[in-house]
């Protein structure tokens, strides 16, 4: 068959739809580069907000028109379904996420579509990009009252340390430069293990591995980070990683927090972005914030705006409040739209000055950088160890360390010119 698949989303998402079109690719399908003459298409799916969620079924209609059978899995099933309606939906199976193991199964099942008459090319690696994305765990063990991918991921279930690993030396085999971590929290991984394992043994152990390759460590929440902080920080100094925070705070305000069910207050998050500066000096912070929740007054969301001008973080994303069906913020008083409206762009100003600032303090100086991604037109963005992206106006090799220097900064990536090898034979952040 020739099967197209297709993510939204988070990293996780990602991932998994490329675990997909492997899998299927190693059972001989061809992967379709478009729906066009596709037999089947797979949609990996997110639904962590309204708007999200719109797009999805938007997405799932016009590939359904345009394949004869299309398999909807990720976090629309199976607790949304039921909005997945028209004429496609006779057509339409659905995967549950735990079950994405057996969609070629499912395909090659009663009704399976015999290969068209044109073959697709057999699946390769994407050339668009160096990096490759592994899974450590489903579900999380929060209950964040707004939060709708908890719901459809379930409870914690973290990848044994061995099978990890395994997926790891697979994504370096095939040739990924930049190998990320990702789970809804990876700071919890391992809490469910009988061995004990905690992220920071599992980073040592993928530190160990040969290869040239570096690591960027996912999401993770300040609750289950703050017990192995001091260990995971000095794990995540090893050469391989990346210096890099994914560090949600979601407000600044403790009231909002607890409204949130979010288990720690701003104090919390303070002392482990102070932690992780201390340690690695270079770290880039990355947060994000909601607007608009329905119990945010105007103190409440000035203290998130205190909060981002203390911490001063080179990445933050802002989302506005979307009650999601299931939840139990759902059912609060919604602020009007228009204070949310406002409260977003306020607070998007903000970091927008606080991030072109951080990000200035680069211009001039001279780095070892990683291209790992094809930019628009001729450009390669690369990163730095601190996982700084830095767009580079040529095309270069991917997966081969350069020397950079940084010539210009925007709010969200730095401009930089090539100036020949790196002067190390490691990429950034990475081992031998």
């Amino acid at each position: 068959m020739r099967v197209y698949v297709e993510s939204f989303g988070c990293a996780q998402n990602l991932g998994e739809g490329r675990e997909v079109a492997r899998s299927l690719a190693e059972r001989g399908h061809a992967i379709a580069a478009g729906p066009e003459g596709a037999d089947a298409a797979v949609l990996v799916t997110c639904g962590v907000i309204g708007p999200t969620e719109a797009r999805m079924v938007r997405r799932w209609s016009w590939l359904a028109e345009r394949t004869p059978r299309v398999v909807v899995t990720g976090c629309l099933v199976p607790l949304r379904t039921d909005i997945l309606n028209g004429p496609g939906r006779v057509r339409t199976e659905f995967v549950p996420i735990r079950e994405q193991w057996r969609i070629p199964e499912l395909l090659e099942g009663p009704g399976a579509i015999g290969p068209g008459e044109a073959a697709a090319p057999p699946l390769v690696e994407d050339e668009t990009a160096a990096t490759a994305e592994v899974v450590v765990a489903q579900g999380c063990t929060s209950a964040c009252s707004y939060c709708y991918s908890r719901l459809a991921r379930g409870r914690l279930e973290s990848v044994p340390m061995l099978d990890v690993l395994a997926r790891v030396a697979r994504a370096r085999d095939r040739g990924a430069a930049e190998v990320r971590l990702t789970s809804l929290d990876t700071s919890s991984w391992g809490q469910d293990l009988p061995e004990g394992a905690r992220l920071s043994e599992l980073l040592d152990s993928v530190a160990a591995m040969p290869g040239r390759f570096s690591v960027r460590v996912g999401m993770m929440s300040p609750q289950t980070l703050e017990p192995i902080a001091p260990r995971y920080f000095d794990a995540l100094a090893r050469p391989r990683f990346f210096s890099f925070l994914h560090l949600p705070v979601q407000s600044g305000s403790d009231r909002v927090l607890a409204d949130m069910h979010r288990g720690y207050g701003a104090a919390t998050f303070r002392r482990l972005v102070s932690m992780g500066r201390s340690r690695l000096d270079t770290l880039t912070l990355s947060t994000d914030l909601i607007v608009g929740f329905p119990t945010e007054g105007e103190s409440e969301f000035d203290e998130s705006l205190r909060l981002v001008e203390e911490v001063e973080p080179e990445i933050v994303n802002v989302t506005r409040f979307s009650p999601r069906p299931l939840t139990p913020a759902a059912h609060l008083p919604p602020l009007p739209p228009r204070v949310a409206k406002r409260r977003s762009r306020e607070l998007t100003e903000l970091r927008m000055r606080i991030a072109r600032r951080r990000l200035e303090r680069w211009i001039g100086r001279e780095r070892d950088a990683l291209p790992v991604e094809r930019g628009i037109r001729s450009s390669t963005v690369a990163r730095l160890s601190n996982y700084l992206p830095v767009v580079l106006p040529e095309r270069l090799p991917l997966g081969r360390t350069v020397r950079v220097r940084i010539e210009g900064a925007r709010s969200t990536y730095l401009l930089g010119r090539a100036l020949g090898p790196a002067e190390s034979a490691l990429p950034p952040g990475g081992s031998k």
